[in-house]
């Protein structure tokens, strides 16, 4: 019996340094989702596409009404020539709404030829008469650089000239100059007293622009719940963007409860008029039943619509829906042609996946060089799972050459965005003193980082850790902690380690039962240890003395052979695997 208790303490220390040297986790079977998984973001400060958004068009409508009542009746369509031709006489008399107007028309092409240069003329002419909304167009001609040499500086003194009198489109051009610091210092304690100027004089551009500042905190606009009073206001008179961004607020409970109904009803406003993140959106909400009963069908349509407007992530999340067969039948080809659209857009979780189906072969003919160029592209941009996947190659030296300074160094950025395999990586480094100076203290920090992610191969590294008393205080118990942690993961290894504590009675209440239970897990999953101490267990059980003494010198030499292998350092594969794509 002593001799069995000290070959049974021999192999667990065999084996649990086997486990700290062996190579971290081999390619998944399906690359981390990153993005599709979350719910959509908020959007950013869209951008108006002219100088005003509200008094001009109304100046127009009525103009082109009279020219009907003069040249027709009101159901006779008018022709936009003749209507160019009396603006522009007026213009010539130094109307000067008609300068304003002619200087629109021009830059519309709107019953002249398009010409912006012309456009600045009638611009100039309305600003020279001291007319807010000439100066406001004016100012977004220089600021634009159309029909005119560019000049923030210029543009930010015309927007202030009309702001001053009160103009709404110019206090809002003004604010969004203070904002980005165009022409002028960034402030955006100024932004925001522009914005709400013309906000509160019912400026839906710029309640979208405050209910934003409001939401990111800045120029002190208020709170979340701010940000919802302004992006409902701008929704009201049919902002899309506000109408999504509100849809948001509802979607993760921001400023008001959370409400899937609600974010789902404002989010299908904003579909309605073509808003492809809204589309986007709702085919989240049908994939993930949030809302409405779940239907992956539905959920490929709302997908499909936004993909076909270029949003990348409704590429990519068409891409996932394909990958995995879901509301449309199982097609890798198809999965790859819309991670590579999205992916071409700067998109880095589509490049991520995009470089992962090269690696893998997936839909692609399998080629390391393009995968590695998709997956660089990514982990530049900050794709912690391509920085983390960066790192396990160049470790390994699978599909690059083997360099651990690249490891490191991707690994790092990962594990600093909190990526577990990154974490775990960095753990193995140190502890290996690959890439670093050996150090059993920064091994068991990363390692406890992962672990507290529920990453099995940290976890049960960092029990052994604790066995062993590397870089931590010897303490067994929590070294059975971990183990199980890992275990009830069945995580093979963890099951076999935890299965010698319980044989040995090491921080746990020695359990023979349960510690063969464990190996038999452990030995069906293809650990080969417990294969080999089950079968020595088996054979000491044997009442033939000549078995039993057969058995011990077989299991001495077993754990010499590993022995040798932990000196050479042999690499072990793993075939855990990283999340997959939801």
């Amino acid at each position: 019996m002593p001799c069995r208790t000290w070959l049974l303490a021999a192999a667990i220390g065999i084996h649990c340094q086997a486990v700290l040297t062996m190579n971290p986790v081999a390619a998944s079977n399906q690359v981390s989702s990153e993005t599709d998984a979350r719910r959509p973001q908020a959007l950013e400060l869209a951008q108006p596409t002219s100088a005003t958004t509200s008094e001009l068009d109304q100046i127009v409508q009525a103009y082109f009404v009279k020219i009907s009542h003069l040249y027709g009746e009101e159901a006779t369509p008018y022709s936009k020539e003749v209507a160019a031709r009396c603006i522009r006489s007026a213009a010539e008399q130094h109307l000067v709404r008609a300068q304003l107007i002619l200087g629109w028309m021009y830059v519309q092409g709107h019953g002249v030829a398009q010409n912006d240069r012309e456009a600045v003329r009638w611009f100039d002419q309305a600003a020279d008469q001291n007319f807010a909304a000439g100066q406001n167009w004016l100012g977004f001609m220089y600021l634009q650089g159309r029909g005119i040499t560019q000049d923030n500086d210029r543009a930010f003194q015309l927007f202030e000239k009309a702001a001053e009198q009160g103009h709404t489109d110019a206090q809002f051009n003004l604010a969004r100059c203070y904002r980005r610091g165009v022409g002028v210092f960034q402030d955006d304690a100024r932004s925001v007293h522009f914005l709400r100027l013309a906000a509160e004089q019912g400026h839906h551009w710029a309640q979208f622009d405050l209910g934003w500042m409001c939401f990111k905190g800045r120029g002190g606009a208020g709170t979340d719940s701010d940000a919802v009073d302004w992006y409902r206001r701008s929704a009201a008179k049919g902002l899309a963007a506000a109408q999504f961004n509100l849809g948001y607020m509802y979607d993760v409970g921001r400023g008001v409860d959370q409400d899937p109904l609600e974010a789902l009803a404002w989010y299908r406003k904003a579909a309605e008029q073509n808003l492809a993140e809204a589309q986007r959106s709702i085919g989240l909400s049908y994939r993930d039943g949030q809302g409405v009963p779940r239907d992956d069908s539905i959920a490929v349509e709302w997908f499909r619509k936004s993909a076909q407007q270029g949003h990348w992530l409704g590429q990519g999340s068409l891409a996932a829906m394909y990958l995995h067969g879901r509301g449309v039948p199982q097609d890798d080809r198809k999965a790859a042609t819309w991670f590579r659209a999205a992916a071409q857009q700067g998109g880095t979780w589509a490049q991520a996946n995009l470089g992962w189906m090269y690696l893998t072969g997936r839909g692609v003919p399998k080629d390391d060089a393009i995968a590695i160029r998709w997956l660089r592209q990514a982990a530049v941009h900050g794709s912690p799972w391509a920085q983390a996947e960066l790192g396990r190659l160049y470790y390994n030296g699978q599909s690059v050459p083997q360099d651990d300074a690249e490891a490191l160094r991707w690994s790092r950025q990962a594990a600093e965005q909190d990526k577990p395999l990154a974490q775990y990586m960095l753990g193995l480094m140190h502890f290996n003193g690959r890439g670093v100076k050996a150090d059993n203290r920064q091994a068991a920090k990363w390692y406890r980082k992962a672990a507290e992610q529920d990453f099995p191969d940290a976890q049960n590294n960092l029990g052994m850790l604790y066995q062993k008393g590397l870089g931590v205080t010897q303490n067994h118990a929590t070294a059975v902690h971990w183990y199980r942690k890992a275990a009830e993961q069945q995580f093979p290894v963890s099951q076999a380690n935890l299965g010698f504590m319980y044989l040995h009675g090491n921080g746990i209440k020695a359990d023979e039962e349960q510690a063969v239970a464990l190996f038999q897990r452990a030995a069906e999953a293809g650990e080969q240890e417990a294969i080999t101490v089950l079968a020595q267990l088996d054979r000491m059980r044997s009442p033939n003395r000549s078995h039993r003494f057969l058995s011990i010198i077989i299991m001495v030499a077993a754990s010499l052979g590993l022995l040798l292998m932990i000196l050479r350092n042999a690499p072990r594969q793993n075939a855990s695997t990283l999340s997959s794509v939801s």
